[in-house]
Order: structure tokens, then C-alpha cells, then sequence
């Protein structure tokens, strides 16, 4: 019994020391987490305290700035809120502004896309036809009046009241001209036309083109029939636009500068219509590079009849151009034609310059053959070159008009002029009476302004010309003229002339 009580003794104290070691483990380890736990509690703490103190420091900072600052009455806090929706207002305004014009833009950007995908949908108005020129209506009359200006310098030729027996080259051109157009004002007036027909000699100072037109001197005319000069073109085509009556230029290869004006006839093409024409009828005849083309640049006219020539990249490669400022020597030539057979364009107004340079082929090349194309202005040298016996050479020389003095009106011409004045007739003299016989059947049959009905020369006596309006690059009318042209051969060798 002793023995058992000193077990269970024993064994209590040991149960008992195990608690107590067990009790003194979790009493350390529940000491540690609670130090632990104490230790995050109090940065926490900390943290807070200092979050605290900085919101204490700011709030105080506001309450001071609040403080500081005056109070506001009513009427400050209603306008403050009208400022403010103000400026909302604008705000918004701006914001719409700014998106309507992205969208604009936008918009024109894709119209600018459209336009280089597609063709424009509006492009500006082409006029091409004699359709789309306005004219007024042109009313039919009894009785027409038409004013002829030439230069005759009738002052020079008659002194004290006796006529000179001496009539300088000058006046020359403008009395043939005057001579044909009173051959075709008698034959109207047989033909019970009832036309008046007024004179102006404009080389004297009282009749000048300007001073007519000052003195309203032609204010009465239905028709100006001008063989004047260059000089007077502008002048005149400005006139007749202005009263709307037709002003025709019948010897003058110059427009003037005159645009946009149709009420302007030049029955002599101009002269680029020449080069451009003379190009158009060797391209079709001649191989690329076969024709020598002699020029020269220290003439502005000489210089544009060239560029005119060579205007076409086409043109370029057909020509072998030589400059003949001076004389050209037997090797500048020689490199460029052949020896058997050539085709020379000389594009040189001064008729004795150009006869110099045909001169010049013939002496060089004395067996050489040369098909010769010359400028409008040689029409009247067909006796310069029959003088210097150019027996290899066949002349060409662009003309607007052919008068075949054996038939027709030609030969009536011909005989009225042996009678009247005796001789043979110049070539103005046929052009002053087609020009008058023509426009005074085109007022009998259509009125002062008969422009529209220029295709019917059927009426025209000698030359049936064909007047086309001219265009400039945008389409826009220049004035009309006379695109009937031919080709007078001269062969020297048979001394025949030929037009074709």
C-alpha cells in the first residue's frame, strides 16, 4: 500500500511537471506573438497618429486660408456661377466649332480624293465652235455702209493740186488694193447693190486709224475693211468690238495681240499659222531628219518663225537646224545635206537676206539639187530668183490666196484692170476686189454681223477661204482667221509656176 501511494506520488509530479514545462512553453510562445501583435499595433498606431497629425496640420492650414479670406456675399457667388457657366458655355461653343470644321475638312479631303480617282465632276466651259460664240442678232438692211482703210500716201502724191508722176513703193500695196475694191464696187453697183463705200487714207495724219475713231468718224459703218498695217490692228479690232461691227484684216499677218474678240477677221494667217502649216506638210513628205533648216536669232521675227517651227517635239527630231547669223561656210553645210538631192526650209522674212542664203547653197554646192520652202513674205519675190538663175532649185512658198488669171473672175479682173488703168494687175489688186466683192454679199445675205455664217464662200470670187475661229490653251476664242492656205511651186528650171 505504501509502495502504491509513492507510485501515484510520483506519477502526479511528473504529470504535474509536464503541465508546467508544457504550460511555460505556450505561456513564451503566446508572450512572443503577443509582443508581436503589440508591436505591429503600435506602428499602425504610429502611422495613424502621424496621418493624423499631417490632416490636423492641413485642415489647420485650410481653416487659416478660410480664415484669411474675406467672405463672399451673394451677389459674388451668383456671379461667379454665371462666370463659370459662361465660360462652360464658350467651352462647348469652341468644342463645336472645332468639330464642325474637322468635319468640314474632313470632307474636302475626301472631295480632293474623289477628283484625282475620278474625273471632276464640273470642269469650266470649252468653247469650240462657232455654236458657243455670242453674237446679237444681226438684222438684214437696205443700205450698207463700209469704210475702207488704206495707206496710199495720196498727201505725197499729189503736191499743189497736180498729181506726181512718181509713186514711191509705199503706197503702192494700199493703191492696188484700192483699185481692185473699186473694180468690185462697180460690178455691184450693176448688180443693184445699194452700198456706200467711205475711203481713209491712213498714212495722212487727219485719217489716221486713231484719229478716226477720235473724231467718231466711223461710227456710221456696218462693215471696216482694213489693208492697213500692224500698227493699226489693235487699235481698230478694240474699235469694232466696242460697236460691235466686224473689222476685217486683209493684208496684215499680225493679230496685234488682240484676244478674246469676235468681231476680228485676219484674212492673212498669221504667221505662225504659216510654220505650223509648212511643219504639218513636211512631216508628212519628208523622212525624220532629212530637212536642213536655216535660221537666225538675231531677228525676232526671224527668231519666232523658228521656234514656231521647231514648236513640237516631233518638229525637233524632222529638222537639222543651222544658224545663219552670218553666212554659213561650205563644211557647216556640208555636214548636214546631201549631196544629190535636199530639202531646205529657210525661215527668213528679209527677202534679200533669204536670197543671200540661197546664194550662198548655190555657190557651194553648184550641182546640188534643193527643194526650197520660204516664208509667206517671199510671195512677191518670184522675180528676184528667176534674175539669179537658180536652175537646180524649185521654190515653195506658202500662200493664202490663188489667182488663176485665166478663168472666171480672174480673167474679168484681168481685162477691166487693162482698161481702167492698163497693164496687168498685182496681186493686191485681185485682193482688194475679192475682199470687197465677198463681204458685201455676206451683208446683202446676212446682215452687219454674219460671223456664223462664214462657211459659206461660195460667193468668195477667187480664194475660198475657210475662216475658223482661234482657241488659246483654256479653250477661250482669240479672234477668227483664215485657214485656207497653198503652196506656190516655182520650178526654176522650167520657170513654171504651180499652186497647189
Amino acid at each position: 500500500m505504501r509502495k502504491f501511494i509513492i507510485y501515484l506520488l510520483a506519477f502526479s509530479l511528473t504529470i504535474g511537471l509536464a503541465e508546467t514545462a508544457d504550460a511555460q512553453f505556450w505561456k513564451k510562445k503566446s508572450k512572443k506573438h503577443a509582443t508581436k501583435g503589440k508591436s505591429k499595433k503600435s506602428t499602425r498606431e504610429k502611422d495613424e497618429t502621424t496621418k493624423t497629425d499631417d490632416n490636423t496640420a492641413t485642415n489647420e492650414e485650410d481653416d487659416r486660408k478660410v480664415e484669411n479670406e474675406p467672405k463672399k456675399t451673394r451677389s459674388q457667388k451668383k456671379k461667379e456661377k454665371q462666370d463659370k457657366k459662361r465660360k462652360e458655355k464658350e467651352e462647348r461653343k469652341k468644342q463645336k466649332e472645332k468639330e464642325k470644321k474637322e468635319k468640314k475638312e474632313r470632307k474636302e479631303k475626301k472631295k480632293r480624293k474623289s477628283k484625282i480617282l475620278i474625273a471632276a465632276p464640273e470642269q469650266a466651259k470649252v468653247v469650240n465652235k462657232w455654236a458657243d460664240i455670242e453674237y446679237p442678232i444681226s438684222h438684214k438692211k437696205s443700205h450698207y455702209r463700209i469704210d475702207l482703210l488704206a495707206p496710199m500716201y495720196l498727201d505725197e502724191l499729189v503736191r499743189n493740186g497736180n498729181p506726181s508722176t512718181y509713186i514711191p513703193e509705199k503706197a503702192t500695196r494700199g493703191l492696188d488694193f484700192y483699185k481692185g475694191v473699186q473694180i468690185a464696187a462697180d460690178t455691184l453697183k450693176k448688180a443693184l447693190f445699194d452700198i456706200d463705200i467711205y475711203v481713209h487714207d491712213v498714212a495722212s495724219l487727219m485719217e489716221s486709224s486713231e484719229a478716226l475713231i477720235r473724231k467718231n468718224a466711223l461710227d456710221s459703218a456696218d462693215l471696216l475693211l482694213g489693208a492697213v498695217g500692224d500698227k493699226d490692228v489693235a487699235g481698230l479690232a478694240a474699235y469694232a468690238k466696242k460697236k460691235q461691227i466686224n473689222f476685217i484684216s486683209a493684208v496684215s499677218g499680225a493679230d496685234g495681240g488682240v484676244k478674246e474678240n469676235p468681231y476680228f477677221t485676219m484674212l492673212q494667217p498669221s504667221v505662225k499659222s504659216y510654220c505650223e502649216w509648212i511643219t504639218s506638210k513636211l512631216e508628212n513628205t519628208f523622212p525624220k531628219g532629212k530637212v536642213l533648216l536655216m535660221h537666225r536669232d538675231n531677228n525676232a521675227t526671224d527668231d519666232n518663225c523658228f521656234k514656231y517651227l521647231v514648236d513640237e517635239p516631233n518638229s525637233k527630231a524632222m529638222y537639222n537646224t543651222l544658224l545663219c547669223n552670218t553666212a554659213p561656210n561650205n563644211e557647216a553645210i556640208g555636214r548636214i545635206i546631201d549631196t544629190q538631192s535636199n530639202i531646205v526650209v529657210v525661215a527668213i522674212n528679209d527677202i534679200k537676206y533669204a536670197d543671200s542664203m540661197v546664194k550662198t547653197l548655190k555657190k557651194e554646192f553648184p550641182r546640188t539639187h534643193f527643194d526650197v520652202y520660204g516664208m509667206p513674205a517671199w510671195s512677191n519675190a518670184s522675180g528676184l530668183f528667176k534674175q539669179h538663175g537658180y536652175d537646180e532649185f524649185v521654190f515653195y512658198i506658202p500662200t493664202p490666196f490663188v489667182f488663176n488669171n485665166t478663168e472666171g473672175f480672174a480673167k474679168y479682173v484681168e481685162r477691166v484692170f487693162k482698161k481702167e488703168y492698163g497693164g496687168k494687175p498685182s496681186e493686191m489688186v485681185y485682193r482688194g476686189f475679192e475682199t470687197m466683192y465677198w463681204y458685201a454679199n455676206m451683208l446683202k445675205n446676212y446682215g452687219p454681223v454674219f460671223n456664223k455664217y462664214y462657211t459659206d464662200n461660195e460667193l468668195a470670187p477667187l480664194t475660198k477661204f475657210e475662216i475658223k475661229p482661234q482657241w488659246d490653251d483654256k479653250g477661250n476664242l482669240i479672234y477668227q482667221e483664215n485657214r485656207h492656205l497653198s503652196l506656190k511651186k516655182i520650178d526654176m528650171s522650167s520657170a513654171v509656176i504651180i499652186t497647189k
